[in-house]
């Protein structure tokens, strides 16, 4: 059974790029054509990698394990800011025929090593054949996926495959090497598609040591654990923000004056802020500002508001 993967690659990461700005800009690599699973042994591997770096960083790819130990790679400096990058691994003998081989991708910091790796991609398990290989089956992470968000008790993971036959995937989270929580197994049939997977932990999460990853093979595969697990590091988990109906802000806010003279809105505090948001009486938020403890209202049409910061205090105003 012949299937063609209709997607346009670069078309993905550009929309990827657009997620990545909605979620505050977090760094993030990504393979453009994403690897077969099963590659030909051979001296040689090309590879087109999209980055969003938010400083000048060096891009690595490597290329290891299998029976005989097998260890390449290359990396490349990139500078601060987003981009496609090819990235070549040329070595004076192929790696030998066999299963074990795993694929990392990762943005450190210039001379750095892989303890100064901020997030990358790893794909496990590939096998090496001595023929040309056109196609395997493969699922990967959806260039949508969020990779900064507030924590949860429900993680969602998009993903998209291309099999030639009946296979399982499987999500997880991980805190660093620790194991935190799967996604129910699920089948899906010949052909390609998308599916998302759900992960519930309850326990609240934050921090920056938080990775995805999922795990796709047959039946046997999964009994052997001989199946294959791409992972996603550089998951970023901040504190959840309190919800409350408007009634409660309502009851819970300070009343703040504004001065009718100045489009500033400054909030009683020593420090700064993480965030401000602006919401309206019936609890939309239109405006936002990071790492301040004032707020630009000159856009805001006449009204009721209320200001909500990132320690929990509330305010409310009105704006004439």
């Amino acid at each position: 059974m012949k299937i063609m993967l209709q997607k346009e690659f670069l078309w993905l990461f550009l929309l990827c790029f657009t997620s990545i700005i909605a979620q505050g800009q977090n760094e993030k690599v990504i393979f453009i054509k994403e690897p077969n699973t099963t590659l030909q042994a051979n001296t040689t591997y090309e590879f087109t990698i999209g980055y969003v770096a938010l400083t000048d960083s060096d891009l690595s790819v490597e290329l290891s394990g299998g029976p005989s130990k097998f260890y390449a790679g290359s990396k490349v400096k990139v500078k601060k800011g987003q981009g496609i990058k090819k990235l070549t691994i040329t070595t004076n003998k192929k790696p030998t025929k066999g299963k074990g081989y795993k694929l990392v991708l990762s943005l450190r910091d210039v001379n750095g090593n892989w303890k100064t790796t901020r997030t990358g991609q790893v794909i496990s398990n590939i096998e090496m054949v001595k023929q040309a290989v056109s196609f395997s089956n493969n699922v990967t992470f959806s260039p949508l996926l969020a990779t900064n968000i507030s924590s949860n008790s429900k993680y969602n993971v998009p993903v998209s495959y291309i099999t030639k036959e009946p296979i399982f995937i499987q999500a997880a989270i991980w805190e660093g090497g620790k194991w935190l929580a799967s996604s129910d197994r699920i089948k899906v049939m010949p052909g390609q598609g998308e599916k998302q997977l759900q992960i519930n932990y309850e326990q609240a999460l934050e921090g920056k040591n938080y990775k995805y990853s999922i795990s796709f093979g047959d039946k046997e595969d999964f009994d052997s654990k001989s199946y294959v697990t791409k992972e996603i590091s550089g998951v970023q988990i901040t504190k959840a923000a309190n919800r409350l109906s408007i009634a409660e802000i309502n009851d819970k806010s300070i009343q703040v004056s504004v001065n009718n003279t100045s489009d500033i809105l400054i909030l009683p505090s020593a420090t700064n802020y993480d965030y401000i948001k602006i919401i309206t009486l019936k609890g939309k938020t239109v405006s936002e500002s990071k790492n301040s403890k004032s707020i630009n209202i000159k856009n805001l049409p006449n009204g009721g508001y209320f200001a909500i910061t990132s320690t929990n205090e509330y305010y409310k105003f009105a704006k004439f």
